[in-house]
């Protein structure tokens, strides 16, 4: 974020500094991108994302071999698919929010990787900032009815999400509107990043419970690997 406060040419630098300090980093996103040279923002995503220099981690390889069949993530690199492409002879298909393809492929028996906010790839579609937030909502709604039939249908284990995604809460506090609440969603945090008020309300306005895990983010591999150990025992006991 830091970096691309840099590329901001007007007056407004000191003001969005606040905005990022105070974590309002949608707000601040759309407001780099709309006082900076486009072409400088672009070479900046371009920079940040698409570098394969990044190197998958104990904790992609966790969640690769956990194999749900459908992982949806809101990062716009390609660590994760790389990883799954290049270690597994099992199919996989990256599915961005805008291809129409998505129910059809819930229906297969493909694994599936859902770019919920787009791709490196394709940088003009890319959901980042405010704006495109909007765009993405009034342009694909199909994406959010599956996503959220998927929601209320499936138990979602959130793994590298402060929830603080717009799209994803929407979706959330839909789908616990709509369900009884008796079996929550999950999300894996280090312990002490949410307050005890943030945990209640998470599970109170989106039936999401936290599942916190302490010593620090290297004790998070540990954590996905205990995870994978029970996944695997349950799928043997229940081979059906």
């Amino acid at each position: 974020m830091e970096s691309a406060l840099t590329l901001v040419t007007s007056d407004r630098r000191a003001e969005i500094s606040q905005l990022i300090a105070e974590r309002r980093y949608l707000l601040a996103l759309q407001a780099i991108s709309d006082n900076s040279n486009r072409a400088d923002y672009r070479d900046l995503l371009d920079r940040t994302f698409n570098v394969n220099a990044y190197l998958p981690t104990e904790v992609h390889q966790s969640i690769l071999e956990i194999d749900a069949r459908v992982v949806i993530t809101t990062n716009f690199d390609k660590i994760y698919e790389r990883k799954c492409l290049g270690t597994t002879s099992t199919g996989y298909k990256v599915i961005p929010y805008y291809s129409g393809d998505l129910a059809d492929e819930l229906r297969s028996d493909a694994r599936l990787i859902v770019k919920a906010h787009g791709s490196i790839d394709e940088i003009g579609k890319m959901v980042f900032t405010r704006s495109e937030y909007h765009q993405a909502k009034r342009h694909h709604p199909r994406f959010y009815e599956v996503l959220r039939s998927l929601f209320l249908t499936h138990t979602v284990v959130f793994v590298g999400c402060g929830l603080q995604d717009p799209d994803i809460l929407l979706v959330l506090e839909d789908v616990s509107i709509a369900a009884s609440g008796q079996k929550p969603h999950y999300a894996v945090m280090l312990q002490g990043e949410s307050s005890v008020y943030e945990c209640v309300d998470l599970a109170r306005s989106y039936n999401v419970s936290v599942l916190a895990y302490e010593g620090g983010y290297a004790q998070l591999p540990r954590e996905l690997g205990a995870l994978q150990e029970r996944v695997i025992s349950h799928r043997a006991s229940h081979p059906d």
